[in-house]
């Protein structure tokens, strides 16, 4: 028995195996391009701030913004006034809003934010939160930059009872700010 070996040059051309291989490569990207992708795709993710807090001798509970990850128009914040046991005193919308004819918000520099374009219902209820002395709004918001955003500077007030203020926060209630796009609670701080 005799074993012949046959040499065969016929195959695959250089080109042909070259444009193969590119083709592969193409697509092997295209799929980790897609599957890479789908992990930055995240949706609204929610902020995180930091607050201090002080107290005058008026009674009043200043909670200030140290620093807030994201900055987010106010219309995406609502605010939470919650006694020593945890339940809700006062909650509310931070921005000076019109929802469907109701007038919501607590930004007593609403007037500064608007220049001419102030519509005048909510220049009355910012007016109302910045002269009531806590009997009706216990909170009221001060964007101290002016920019429409949550950020580092800006101040909420605590009506606590004092001489000059008629609200009910005390030493042990907390603040708590909520980003709603999400439902989270983005940052607390204890009153006091």
């Amino acid at each position: 028995m005799e074993h012949r070996i046959e040499q065969d040059n016929e195959g695959v051309s250089p080109v042909i195996a070259v444009i193969l291989m590119v083709a592969i490569t193409v697509v092997l990207a295209a799929v980790l391009y897609v599957w890479a992708a789908s992990f930055l795709e995240q949706g609204d993710t929610s902020p995180f701030a930091q607050f201090t807090s002080t107290k005058n001798s008026s009674g009043d509970y200043y909670v200030t913004v140290v620093k807030v990850s994201t900055k987010y128009d106010l219309e995406a914040f609502s605010y939470f006034l919650k006694d020593s046991t945890g339940t809700t005193s006062e909650f509310g919308e931070i921005a000076m809003q019109n929802l469907s004819g109701n007038v919501v918000g607590v930004d007593v520099s609403y007037d500064a934010t608007c220049d001419d374009s102030c519509d005048a219902d909510l220049q009355t209820r910012s007016d109302a939160v910045n002269d009531d002395s806590g009997s009706v709004y216990a909170v009221t918001f001060n964007d101290n930059d002016r920019d429409g955003k949550l950020s580092a500077g800006d101040k909420f007030t605590a009506r606590g009872s004092g001489h000059s203020s008629d609200g009910p926060a005390d030493d042990d209630w907390s603040m708590e700010v909520k980003f709603d796009n999400t439902g989270d609670v983005i940052g607390s701080k204890r009153l006091g």
